[in-house]
């Protein structure tokens, strides 16, 4: 069953001579975006060839013009405010279609970029100017700002990535605040799906490099935030992530060429499928019986993709212990 069409970005009237549109999409943020905010300004180019806007999904009224008053008291950021609520996606949209420039950064509200990331992303789309997007290197790190680790790496120098769908279309490696997408790339491949939550970022990078070269820079150039509070953390704890996975495993399916998409679909499947029994054994060590039990329980959508390929024992045998190490821990709750 074929995919509806993702969400239109409608194309700009008349070049507008910006050169890059940085957007915060944000909902009800806290003082992480004026981290955000003030790693963005410290490398900004001249308000003529850099718009930055912070697009506020209906937080609480003040909230968010006070952040950004504190983080740019001379009022460089535009901040725009909207009444109805559309969610993750439908802000991220909504934000594209105010982009004036021709390169967009998407910026999570409690990420941040480091020195250097315009000039490496800016220096990538002059030097190759039929890519799509480029992405650099991220560092992970937690709500204080310590380290926890550093992307693996793609490639060691900067360029054009070779093979890339397969690759990416295999799990997710690159992390939103990382990537510079050209506006002609979201013109022409949509928006982002409505239907996914989670992994609606990942099956948009595999969506542009079914259709565009993508560059990457090695130098890690963003900081990715993992923290309970975040909407990463949020989803995964609702129980919806790997139902989420599963819907994007399969419409990334739909981008994959005909030669190589059972062998990419099958590669899927297989990760997913090994991450999701990894945190079932993760959280029957932390004694989240219930919770493992959620987890396991999206094992079979996911195998379920893979009709035309024989189940492996190994990871039937694998569902079925675990299985029934999460019915003995909670008959052991009950009792």
């Amino acid at each position: 069953m074929s995919t509806p069409p993702p969400p239109r970005i409608t194309p700009r009237t008349a070049p507008s001579g910006v050169r890059f549109s940085v957007l915060l999409p944000t909902y009800e943020p806290d003082e992480k975006l004026v981290r955000a905010i003030r790693s963005v300004l410290s490398q900004a180019l001249p308000p003529d060839a850099m718009q930055i806007a912070v697009i506020d999904d209906a937080s609480r009224p003040g909230l968010v013009r006070e952040l950004v008053s504190f983080a740019d008291p001379e009022g460089r950021v535009e901040v725009v405010e909207h009444a109805t609520r559309l969610g993750l996606c439908g802000n991220w949209n909504r934000a594209l279609g105010m982009a004036r420039g021709e390169l967009i950064h998407l910026l999570h509200q409690d990420d941040y970029i480091l020195p250097g990331f315009y000039e490496r992303m800016a220096a990538a789309f002059s030097q190759a100017p039929r890519i799509g997007m480029a992405f650099c290197r991220t560092k992970f790190v937690d709500a204080e700002d310590r380290p926890l680790r550093t992307a693996s790496r793609q490639q060691w120098r900067p360029g054009i990535l070779a093979n890339w769908l397969p690759t990416i279309a295999e799990r997710q490696r690159i992390q939103t605040p990382s990537v510079v997408v050209a506006r002609r790339t979201y013109e022409t491949v949509g928006g982002y799906r409505p239907e996914l939550q989670l992994a609606l970022d990942w099956e948009m990078w595999v969506r542009i490099a079914a259709t565009w070269p993508v560059w990457y820079e090695p130098r890690p150039l963003a900081a990715y935030r993992r923290h309970a509070a975040n909407e990463t953390s949020r989803l995964k704890a609702s129980g919806v992530a790997w139902a989420d996975v599963a819907r994007a495993i399969r419409i990334n399916a739909e981008s994959v060429p005909p030669a190589i998409r059972t062998r990419v679909l099958a590669a899927s499947v297989r990760w997913y499928v090994s991450s999701a029994m990894r945190t079932a054994e993760r959280q029957i060590r932390q004694g989240g019986f219930a919770k493992a039990a959620v987890t396991l329980g999206h094992v079979p959508a996911m195998l379920s993709l893979l009709d035309d390929e024989p189940r492996s024992i190994g990871t039937a045998r694998r569902l079925m212990l675990l299985k029934a190490q999460v019915g003995r821990g909670l008959r052991r709750r009950a009792a």
